[in-house]
């Protein structure tokens, strides 16, 4: 339920608006700019609805600290006195509308319905917009195996559901797609899908990054921030390789999981969250609870509903649809001239164990058709050296050395490409910045290579 922050000194008008609007929301009252900035920072409303005059601090100052403090706030400016100069300068500084009293209750009702509903689309842009790129087959999935059939059948009859789902498979797998999937089949399509990548965030800022923070709850926080959770809202929030997630944290999603509320960093405010949990691991979360490294409850509740994602190589049908699919893909992107795969490369591409998964498929055919794209048929020959016919039959390099030609390949055009700075290549390959570095010693890339 939406929160409402009504703040005017009359508290005719407060309690007027309050009956008004109780039915359909949680509604706050402050008789001061104080008191209202009080209890701003202590129950984080979606609305505010503000006096311009007020006894202590003027309305335009409150909402100036307002947005500098929560910019995605919205914020009704109210007056007894018409002034243009004033409604603009309120325009400004961030106020979504400017009423002037007496109002229409009912008029007031719309306006406040409309303007929630615009600022949580703007909310849910922001948020569709850091997914923008994201390489996944948009508005269907590629398969052709029984398996793919059977975990999107079970997918769609758990959507219907609210319980926590736990899905797991090696890396690449597609883990992170059947999570949208999932959410595209809920009656939260809707709302937000928010992924969390568990291994991508250093363990001091996971807290704030899950949670979110006040102001002032550690060095730097010069503004309070809403956490993913909150974030997610009445959606899905997606926790990618949740076994990375802190030991002393993983007590706070528990009894976030168990209550459905939580606290920012450095408050101790209860919110509340209506949000489903979909959680995706690469190991095995049954190994790490033996050993310690995982929380046995929190897996327990996290694992409700288990869903196994087989390897590409145990369901070798979805192969060449997923080639033809990225081939297609990006053919388009980098307008080549290529038609199609001869048959004998496609008999490698089907033949190959891809131990990277759809992942490495996906990027095995972009840069086939970056380096081979002006000719019209991919032959064996533009293949890479692990796929090419020589390299299935030579016995030169083991499987080992050229799944590793293959890493070593990869790293480092994710290091050209970011100028060598080891952080946004390891965002570039989805990695952590401690497995770069180890990696790129091990394959003697880290000559050039920033932090």
């Amino acid at each position: 339920m939406d929160k409402i922050l009504i703040v005017d000194d009359e508290m005719g008008v407060r309690e007027s608006l309050k009956f008004s609007l109780k039915e359909k929301y949680e509604i706050i009252l402050a008789g001061d700019g104080r008191e209202a900035l009080d209890m701003f920072d202590k129950r984080h409303p979606q609305l505010v609805i503000l006096d311009i005059i007020l006894p202590d601090i003027g309305g335009l100052d409150i909402l100036k600290k307002i947005k500098e403090r929560e910019e995605n706030t919205a914020v009704i400016m109210l007056t007894a006195v018409s002034h243009v100069k004033t409604a603009v300068e309120a325009m400004k500084l961030g106020a979504a509308e400017y009423i002037t009293k007496p109002f229409d209750v009912e008029e007031l009702k719309i306006v406040v319905g409309k303007i929630l509903k615009a600022f949580r689309l703007e909310g849910h842009f922001s948020l569709l917009k850091e997914e923008l790129g994201r390489e996944y087959p948009v508005g269907r999935i590629v398969y052709k195996s029984p398996a793919m059939k059977k975990i999107l059948a079970e997918s769609a009859k758990v959507a219907l559901t609210d319980s926590a789902i736990l899905l797991t498979g090696p890396t690449g797998s597609g883990k992170e797609l059947i999570a949208r999937y999932i959410h595209e089949k809920s009656i939260r399509r809707g709302e937000p899908f928010v992924p969390v990548h568990c291994a991508a965030i250093p363990e001091s800022l996971f807290e704030s990054e899950l949670f979110g923070h006040e102001k002032g709850a550690f060095t730097n926080a010069l503004t309070g921030r809403q956490g993913k959770i909150e974030a997610a809202a009445s959606g899905t929030i997606f926790l990618d390789e949740v076994s990375e997630i802190p030991p002393v944290l993983q007590v706070k999603l528990l009894r976030f999981l168990q209550e459905k509320e939580f606290s920012r960093l450095g408050s101790n405010d209860i919110i509340k969250s209506d949000a489903r949990v979909i959680s995706a691991s690469s190991k095995d979360l049954g190994e790490e609870v033996a050993a310690k490294a995982f929380r046995d409850d929190l897996f327990y509740r996290l694992g409700v509903i288990p869903i196994n994602i087989p390897p590409l190589k145990e369901r070798r049908e979805d192969i060449i649809p997923l080639a033809d699919f990225y081939f297609e893909s990006f053919k388009s992107q980098f307008l080549c001239k290529a038609e199609r795969f001869s048959a004998g490369a496609l008999e490698f591409l089907r033949d190959y164990d891809w131990p990277g998964n759809v992942r490495e498929l996906k990027n095995i055919i972009e840069r086939i058709l970056v380096l081979g794209g002006g000719k019209v048929v991919i032959e064996e020959g533009d293949l890479p050296e692990g796929l090419r016919p020589e390299g299935k039959k030579g016995t030169e390099k083991s499987f080992k050395e050229q799944v590793e030609d293959f890493e070593k390949g990869l790293i480092s055009e994710a290091l050209l490409k970011t100028g060598y700075n080891q952080a946004m290549a390891a965002r570039e390959l989805k990695t952590t910045r401690r497995i770069l570095r180890y990696k790129a010693e091990q394959y003697g890339l880290s000559d050039n290579a920033k932090g």
